[in-house]
């Protein structure tokens, strides 16, 4: 084991925007939440300690026998690896259109083959052109949407193609969107029942589906998990296999649900890929620090014989860059929590993951648009700066690593209202800490 000390005055800056706007706490709360922080004990830093990634795994296995600190952990979720390389990540768009044709003909997706493809060009000289375009907005990659019939293509009176069944973008994304002629709509629009991580294959509870059929949780998550390792595989050269992440039971209809089902990526070691749907991209989120990219893959599944809603975001392939022998350990990631947050209070997380973050660390596209926001052309009132995956995609010359990070999440099942948490992220190589998803004003927003 080896032990680094960092300073308090590191986060100092970061926490007072944490703590303040809560979703469900009043400005008095908020205030009391500030004058606690400030005051905390161990201001003068927190020591990080290191172990070998076995040895690291083991002590968070057995950390809650030992947890002394004011931080509980509800799921505690771990990978089965002794292996956590740093990965160089690029986006991998060979085998998209495969992929795509492929599932025109998919009868999960009520796909028979019959349907049209509309090929969707890129508006990328526009876009790259004009400065107020291409750091305001994302751009329209190369791309095609499927309809099931000739009939639904039309044409809009602005120039854009609607109605399709199936989408796809060059940097890998492909969305099948929810047919509303089913009576269900997209997932988003129900509440939450329950939500279930880990232990699925013994998970008996049942729940009757909006087709009539009954479903237990561990039949519907060897069933994503089938599906998307059958199809999505070869799209990313094999490098992934997919596993559940977690599973939301939402009611559509009196004793009627569906399971949304969120997937996420392991590689040969058996480490977990982040599955978040969605962080932030407006500059605040990238003005002085990496941008992350949001990856997710999920399934809504209403009916027992189809899918009716899926997306696979970004297509990627990964080379090994560096072995790390040591990471900080979960012990030190909660103390250094405990340390940080008001010490007067208790925290419950609903999980800790040890996961695998994709991290921009060079970008041509995040250059530029950080000189942009302070230049005379841009006009703030007007405009705000943004970025996403496409767009770095789009501009080129980028870095993308994948390393492991420590995230504790405070967040609920989102129900129809609801983006309310947070996620706290501590870098397993470095002892750095971040928080996702507060945006500019300090509220904290999130669907996870």
């Amino acid at each position: 084991m080896y032990i680094r000390k960092i300073s308090k005055a590191i986060v100092a800056l970061i926490f007072p925007a944490l703590l303040l706007s809560g979703c469900a706490e009043a400005p008095a709360e908020v205030m009391e939440e500030i004058k606690n922080y400030e005051s905390a004990e161990a201001a003068n830093g927190a020591e990080i300690a290191f172990l070998p990634v076995a040895d690291s795994l083991e002590q968070a296995r057995n950390f809650a026998t030992d947890n002394r600190t004011n931080i509980a952990i509800e799921q505690l979720i771990l990978p089965e690896s002794e292996k956590m390389p740093t990965y160089n990540v690029e986006f991998c768009s060979d085998k998209v259109a495969e992929l795509f044709s492929k599932l025109q003909s998919e009868p999960l997706f009520g796909n028979s083959g019959g349907g049209k493809v509309v090929e969707i060009p890129n508006d990328l000289d526009v876009w790259r052109n004009d400065p107020n375009y291409c750091f305001t907005a994302f751009p329209e990659l190369d791309g095609a949407n499927f309809y099931r019939r000739a009939e639904d293509v039309q044409l809009s009176d602005w120039g854009t193609y609607y109605g399709q069944n199936m989408r796809m973008t060059e940097a890998g994304s492909i969305s099948l969107y929810c047919d509303d002629e089913s009576g269900v709509g997209s997932f988003s629009g129900y509440p939450v029942k329950k939500r279930f991580f880990g232990g699925f294959s013994e998970e008996t509870e049942k729940y009757k589906l909006y087709d009539g059929s009954e479903k237990t949780v561990a039949e519907i998550a060897q069933f994503a998990e089938d599906f998307c390792n059958e199809a999505l595989s070869d799209s990313e050269d094999g490098q992934f296999r997919y596993r559940v992440d977690y599973i939301d039971v939402r009611l559509i209809e009196d004793d009627r649900y569906g399971f949304y089902v969120s997937v996420c990526r392991e590689d040969r070691y058996g480490n977990i890929f982040d599955g978040t749907p969605i962080y932030l991209y407006t500059l605040t989120e990238f003005a002085e620090r990496n941008a992350l990219i949001a990856a997710p893959t999920h399934l809504w599944i209403t009916a027992s014989e189809s899918i009716s809603e899926f997306e696979r975001n970004y297509s990627f392939t990964m080379t090994e860059r560096e072995d790390n022998e040591s990471i900080v350990t979960l012990k030190s990631a909660v103390n250094m929590l405990s340390d940080m947050l008001a010490q007067e209070k208790s925290y419950s997380f609903e999980t800790v993951e040890l996961k695998y973050i994709f991290e921009v660390t060079r970008s041509d596209y995040i250059s530029a648009a950080r000189e942009y926001s302070h230049s005379e052309e841009f006009d703030s009132d007007m405009y705000g700066i943004v970025y996403s995956p496409e767009s770095i995609y789009a501009y080129g010359d980028y870095e993308i690593i994948a390393i492991p990070y420590w995230v504790f999440t405070d967040i609920d099942a989102q129900s129809t209202d609801t983006k309310c948490g947070g996620i706290y992220m501590i870098n397993t190589l470095d002892g750095s800490f971040r928080m996702e998803n507060v945006d500019e004003v300090g509220n904290r927003q999130i669907r996870y």
